[in-house]
Order: structure tokens, then C-alpha cells, then sequence
């Protein structure tokens, strides 16, 4: 399919027609071309959707969320997440090395030593150990890093030292140097991090959002910042999306704001492929699919 909504044959022979697809794969030039609508509007109105591979991990998209209940078998991808991890390394060593001010030092033409932190011996708390989570956690205790998650199941997972119960994140959230939000949205975890969550934080600590907007109550994260807990902010999803340009978050100085592209790398564009490719093989062998969605989840979505 172009990003004009031709529909072609193995990039050769053009059809006329929209094909009635029975496996068809959500990759990102199906969201962000020029087709979308198109793609959308052939993948639903196909009346033999077998099979629905996605690019995303998440399942909150109402457009998703239509395809999931067309389709009788949908998977996910999960691949997302090394790069996503990159995004709060990013963050974390710019704000423990002090990157706005001496950004800041450089403009003014201004030599001076500035003190530091590193990421050795800081504290992490990851709320919702996912595979977002355990990306970021594997990378930073690889660096000294002192890693806590939370998620609903117990037991170990590969780079924390501990896995808390969701129910402690107030205990936790003192104790921590930089807090990261990686949970989905779900009516438990809407607004989780209100002004309560905030003022449990320490004062030289960074919150940081991989999640989903409406996990922050935005007014009291500005209002948490004015008032000195925690100390930055790093967001890559915002409750409304495009962010608004009266948000008061554009220019805040504490706060560092990306467009919901800590996903977009070359590198995410390949292992999405890779997924799909892997699941294809199982397909065509008749072999379990790595990533299957339970359809009782799109059932339940309304």
C-alpha cells in the first residue's frame, strides 16, 4: 500500500481494489503515511481478518480497539521499549549532569565548574515493570544503578533488585532519585501521579513519563515543580495530544518535553519487522504467536 492508497502486489502489479486481507500488519507507515484511512478502512471491512499484527504495545487506541474486535487473533509488539529506554537514560544523565545549566552557562558565555551526580548509586523507582520497565532497569543497574519496580505480579524480573506491589508506591517514592512512569492507562492508573504522588517525592529528585498522558494530573505536576518537589520534569506523552500551544508545559523551565517519539528510531522500525516476520513463520507452521492479546480485553473496552 503507498502512501497514496494504492494497493499493489509484492511492489510490482497495482490492483484496483482494496484486497480482503486475513493477516494484516500495523506497521508505522500505516499509521503516519499519507493512508491511514485507507488502511483502516480495509483492514475493517474485511470479512475473513484472521489475524491483526500491531507495531504498538498498547491497546487504548479507539482505532486499535476496533481491529482488536475484528479480528480473531491480534498480537502486539514489545520491541519499543530498548529505545524507549534509551529516551530515560537520555533524560536521567541530563538531569543528574546538570545538562539546562550548563546549557545555560554555554549561552551566557560563562566558564564555571558545576558538581554532578551519576547514575551509579542513584535510586530508581519504575512504576510498572513491564517490558518498558525492565529495558530501562537492565540499563541502569548495568550502570550501578539501584533499581525498585512495581506491577501487579510478584516475583523477580531481570534488572531490578526488588518488585514491589503497585500499593507501595507512596512508601517508595520518597526513596527515590528518579521516579519513571511506564504503567498503561487504565481506570486504576488514571491521574495516579496527583499532587499526593508529588509531594512523596524528594526535592532533588526527576519524575519521568514513558506511559500515557492521563497518568499525570498535569496542573499538579506544575504546581509540584513551582513549589520545589520533585525537581524536573521529563515528559514524552502529555494528556492531550498534539500538546496544545497555551499548554503552560511548552515553556516551563523544569520541565523537558518531547512529542511522543521516544519509540521512533530506525532501530524500533526494524524489530517491529522482526516481529512480524517471527509471528509469520508461526502463523504459516501453525505454531503458538508470540504476544497474543487475550480477545476479552477488546470485549471489555466497551
Amino acid at each position: 500500500m503507498t502512501d497514496e492508497g494504492q494497493f499493489y502486489h509484492a511492489g510490482s502489479r497495482v490492483v484496483s481494489h482494496a484486497p480482503n486481507p486475513h493477516i494484516a500488519f500495523g506497521n508505522p507507515d500505516a499509521w503516519f503515511g499519507g493512508a491511514a484511512r485507507d488502511f483502516m478502512k480495509a483492514v475493517l471491512t474485511s470479512n475473513r481478518l484472521d489475524w491483526f499484527q500491531s507495531a504498538a504495545a498498547g491497546l487504548d487506541n479507539a482505532a486499535l480497539i476496533s481491529i482488536g474486535k475484528a479480528a480473531k487473533h491480534y498480537t502486539t509488539n514489545h520491541t519499543q521499549a530498548e529505545s524507549m529506554a534509551e529516551w530515560a537514560l537520555w533524560q536521567a544523565l541530563d538531569f543528574l549532569r546538570e545538562g539546562p545549566a550548563h546549557r545555560a552557562q554555554q549561552d551566557a558565555a560563562e566558564w564555571k565548574r558545576l558538581r554532578a551526580r551519576e547514575i551509579a548509586g542513584s535510586r530508581w523507582l519504575i512504576v510498572g515493570y513491564g517490558s518498558i520497565g525492565q529495558a530501562v532497569g537492565t540499563r541502569v543497574t548495568a550502570l550501578g544503578g539501584h533499581v525498585t519496580g512495581l506491577r501487579r505480579s510478584p516475583g523477580p524480573a531481570e534488572g531490578a533488585h526488588e518488585i514491589y506491589p503497585m500499593g507501595l508506591v507512596p512508601d517508595e517514592l520518597p526513596k527515590a532519585d528518579i521516579v519513571l512512569l511506564c504503567v498503561p492507562h487504565t481506570p486504576e492508573t488514571e491521574g495516579i501521579a496527583g499532587a499526593t504522588f508529588f509531594s512523596r517525592m524528594k526535592p532533588d529528585a526527576l519524575f519521568m513519563n514513558l506511559g500515557r498522558g492521563a497518568l499525570v494530573d498535569e496542573e499538579a505536576l506544575v504546581a509540584a515543580l513551582d513549589a520545589g518537589h520533585p525537581a524536573a520534569a521529563a515528559l514524552d506523552v502529555t494528556a492531550t495530544e498534539p500538546l496544545p500551544p497555551e499548554s503552560p508545559l511548552w515553556h516551563h523551565p523544569k520541565i523537558r518535553l518531547t512529542p511522543h517519539d521516544s519509540p521512533e528510531t530506525t532501530g524500533t522500525i526494524l524489530r517491529a519487522d522482526g516481529t512480524f516476520v517471527e509471528n509469520l513463520h508461526r502463523y504459516v507452521k501453525g505454531e503458538p504467536l508470540l504476544n497474543l492479546v487475550d480477545p476479552r480485553v477488546f470485549e471489555d473496552a466497551g
